[in-house]
């Protein structure tokens, strides 16, 4: 029983630490705070990583027996297992990650990485690439063909432009105040997060799959100066 616990103790702790390497990536890097929680990504990838994090050492011991001649074969089929389902499991949490987010009509719309069309064979939409690291900040263009609604300009990045100043500008005439925020939300909660940000006067909301939240500006410059959780309507 001894030699059982100690090889369920150590996948245990294995398991763990890439685990935690596995939150890192996600929350960190694919899905900032409080993207995570617009997308509804949390409860689905921390329930998958439990799973996987506590089934691989039970397995392991169930069958780990000192002397047993097939035990590093059982052993290394449960890591291959475990690993194919963590693997398969960060692949589909990466096909949702945020990469645009795109500003239209006086709100944010998040893109996330399955919806996306990016022209790669456009070398000036370089910008709008899919990457791993953090939404890239854009708006729609101003001429958009009619056979495409504004709607769908938003997943492609053949109608899209970096932020520069002219949406900067764009931006800072439809923010709002800050006080409506203290309608749709607890005003103790508001003046804590936006005490965080004190160059922010005023935000646009952002609209997402799960959550709206709202984008703290700053209306003289029209810069984003915050994604955070509160709600704009």
């Amino acid at each position: 029983m001894k030699f059982r616990l100690l090889c369920f103790g150590s996948h245990l702790f294995v398991s763990f630490v890439i685990a935690l390497l596995s939150v890192c990536l996600v929350f960190w890097l694919w899905y900032p705070s409080p993207l995570d929680k617009a997308l509804g990504v949390a409860n689905i990838f921390l329930l998958l990583l439990c799973i996987d994090v506590i089934v691989g050492p039970l397995l392991t011991l169930i069958v780990a027996k000192q002397g047993k001649k097939t035990l590093k074969i059982d052993l290394l089929t449960i890591g291959v297992l475990q690993l194919a389902a963590l693997v398969y499991g960060l692949y589909i949490v990466a096909q949702g990650r945020p990469v645009w987010v795109v500003y239209d009509s006086g709100r944010f719309e998040v893109v996330q990485a399955y919806e996306a069309v990016a022209d790669s064979a456009n070398l000036s939409q370089d910008s709008f690439r899919l990457g791993f690291v953090g939404p890239v900040w854009a708006s729609v263009v101003d001429s958009i063909p009619t056979s495409i609604g504004r709607g769908e300009a938003y997943y492609q990045s053949a109608f899209l432009q970096i932020y520069d100043a002219g949406v900067a500008a764009r931006v800072a005439s439809s923010a709002i105040s800050l006080d409506v925020l203290k309608r749709f939300n607890k005003p103790e909660i508001v003046v804590s997060i936006l005490s965080k940000h004190p160059e922010a006067n005023a935000f646009v909301p952002l609209a997402a799959k799960e959550k709206a939240l709202s984008v703290l500006v700053n209306k003289d410059s029209g810069q984003p100066i915050a994604i955070v959780n509160l709600s704009p309507w």
